[in-house]
């Protein structure tokens, strides 16, 4: 995967202490300025909460044996996690300051029906001899290994016989101190009657790197960053305060239920300002997260203003298909509908919005900025206090705060959202599957899309659904099944001829915005060579008409178009209405679309 720069990489550690400090700065004990660790962009790094301690530590004694993670890490440490690009989880892992491994989700080990998790280690001066997953190569092998070469059969001397092609290996020397890590290319067999080629690849040779033995604990982490906390807070305060100064709005947080949101509202808190809570319930939204925002909004005493998606995503998925990280009709739909709805009932002036986006999440946030306005989202000023912020300054802040967060990260979730969102992890859905009663949902959607559209198992399995254009390294997964390729659904969706759509009632009378006539185009018993005159006059393309038709025909009642008009003059009634005394024929209800912009699946309902 191509590395994603996001933002500068902040990540520093002071070795007086032993702590990681959030940012380049001194370190509020000993005031050593310290040294920056090397990790990979974006450098979105996250403490390691319990569950995910237990978990490398689980993958790591299944590798190499009982116990062999505790002369590696403690459930006590400070771990820091930092996710890196790959096709799925994996997260380079820091202790001491030094990444001493990483632990992946590998995608072709479940394809082929193995344990899909896996410990890249990454190996130091006195790192113990495993009980298995090793080989040992003579003396001769050994200064080639450190300068990079691979491994090969003739050189090794043993090998543990459990070991797969695949498997994360560790080369000892005959003395069996670890010199090297990488994955089998062979397994153990071939390795032991080969008289050539390459057995294991060298990925990582050993360092020096190793622990000074300096205790330590979030307690002094905490200690040691309050001084660059408190100044990020102080700048973020100024940034809220010239923010409402600016706009004379109502005053909203955007709450989620997950870690950024509340990090904002304790901002605005912090500023003395009061705000709403703002919540929209995709319906799609795990229990913990629910009962989280009830639970922040009680404790702070604000006002909780709310709404349910009611077209909600089981509504849609017929008629748009599953959603995908490159078709996110899912997001208008359940999400931002809802917020111009909620927005248009309550603050019909408009409201300033806090919203928890930072540019580390992804690029598409990054190239937002701290404010903005959503064409999806009339009537809403956005702006982020936290936009220059990774995730480690803000769980610095909450633990600073002593902030109640959901629960649901120290189970091993690293985000919060709609629990089904194609930007989660197959590990997290594999997490899910054996936690949620409505997992099965999404299982019985995926199964009847996947017949209706003849897609092989896989697509839905290795979770291929979670893209319109599948990316060609999940398409190397083919090579190892028996799928030949991954046919999606024709997109290709034929235009209806202009005749055909204007015998829809809905579209004619959308076609009366359009057209600004003062009579109504007849909706019963019409006559349609004489609509097509009027059109045709009128020059309208068959595109033009098509979008019309596509926002007529098949209306989600997410209410974006609503929220627009200013003479309340839609509604609801089995798709979209049109109160003729009302409408001035503005056309700004003629806006963004989910059903215009998100219509490559073939609409299943038809």
């Amino acid at each position: 995967m191509s590395i994603v720069r996001l933002g500068k990489l902040h990540l520093h550690w002071c070795k007086n202490c032993n702590v990681p400090i959030v940012e380049k700065g001194e370190c509020g004990i000993c005031s050593d300025e310290g040294s920056q660790v090397k990790i990979t962009p974006p450098g979105d790094v996250r403490p390691a909460f319990g569950s995910d301690i237990a978990l490398i530590k689980e993958i790591i004694d299944k590798q190499w044996g009982t116990s062999y993670s505790d002369n590696i890490l403690d459930q006590n440490d400070v771990v820091l996690l930092n996710s890196s690009p790959h096709l799925d989880r994996m997260d380079e892992v820091i202790i001491d300051g030094r990444v001493i491994g990483n632990l992946r989700y590998n995608v072709f080990k479940k394809a082929r029906g193995e344990e899909p998790y896996e410990f890249l280690i990454r190996p130091w001066d006195g790192l113990e001899e495993p009980e298995r997953g090793y080989v040992i190569v003579d003396r001769g092998a050994v200064n080639p290994i450190l300068n990079g070469a691979s491994i090969l059969a003739p050189g090794i001397i043993d090998v543990h016989e459990d070991i797969d092609e695949g498997d994360e290996v560790l080369i000892l020397d005959k003395d069996l101190d670890v010199i090297a890590t990488g994955p089998a290319q062979m397994d153990a067999q071939e390795m032991k009657t080969s008289d050539h080629g390459k057995a294991v690849k060298n990925r990582w040779r050993i360092s020096d790197n190793t622990s000074n033995g300096i205790s330590n604990d979030w307690d002094k982490v905490l200690e040691a960053n309050k001084h660059l906390i408190k100044r990020r807070v102080e700048k973020a305060i100024n940034f809220i305060k010239r923010e409402i100064k600016k706009n004379d709005l109502p005053l909203a947080v955007a709450y989620s239920g997950g870690k950024d949101s509340l990090a904002t509202l304790h901002l605005v808190l912090h500023a003395e300002v009061k705000p709403d809570l703002m919540f929209i319930d995709t319906g799609i939204e795990l229990p913990e997260t629910v009962e989280n925002v009830t639970h922040i909004a009680d404790k702070h005493d604000l006002d909780l203003i709310s709404k349910k998606a009611e077209s909600g995503y089981w509504n849609n998925v017929d008629h748009f298909g599953p959603s995908a990280r490159d078709y996110r009709w899912c997001c208008k739909t359940c999400k931002l509908g809802p917020t111009a709805l909620l927005i248009d009932k309550n603050y019909p002036e408009g409201v300033l919005s806090f919203i928890g986006q930072r540019r580390y999440e992804s690029k598409q946030r990054m190239d937002k900025g701290n404010t903005w306005d959503n064409p999806w989202v009339p009537g809403q000023e956005s702006a982020s206090p936290i936009q220059e912020w990774t995730a480690l300054h803000v769980w610095m802040y909450l633990f600073m705060k002593d902030a109640d967060y959901n629960p649901l990260y120290e189970e091993g979730f690293e985000r919060i959202g709609c629990w089904l969102c194609p930007a989660s992890d197959l590990a997290e859905f594999e997490s899910l599957e054996n936690r949620y009663d409505e997992f099965h949902k999404l299982d019985e959607m995926l199964d009847d899309f996947k017949e209706k559209a003849g897609l092989p198992g896989i697509w839905k399995d290795l979770g291929m659904w979670r893209w319109i254009d599948i990316p060609k390294n999940m398409q190397e997964i083919l090579d190892i099944t028996d799928e030949e390729s991954i046919t999606e659904i024709d997109t290709d969706i034929p235009k209806p001829q202009i005749p055909d759509m204007l015998e829809d009632k809905r579209t004619r009378e959308l076609l009366q915005i359009i057209l600004s006539l003062d009579d109504i185009l007849p909706t019963e018993n019409c006559d349609v060579d004489e609509l097509l005159d009027t059109v045709n006059k009128n020059g309208l393309e068959q595109d033009e008409i098509y979008e019309i038709y596509l926002k007529a025909r098949y209306c989600t009642e997410c209410g974006i178009c609503v929220a627009r008009c200013p003479n309340d003059a839609l509604s609801f009634e089995d798709g979209i209405s049109i109160s003729s005394e009302k409408c001035s024929s503005c056309r700004i209800c003629l806006g963004k679309c989910p059903v215009v912009e998100y219509h490559q699946r073939v609409i299943l309902k038809d």
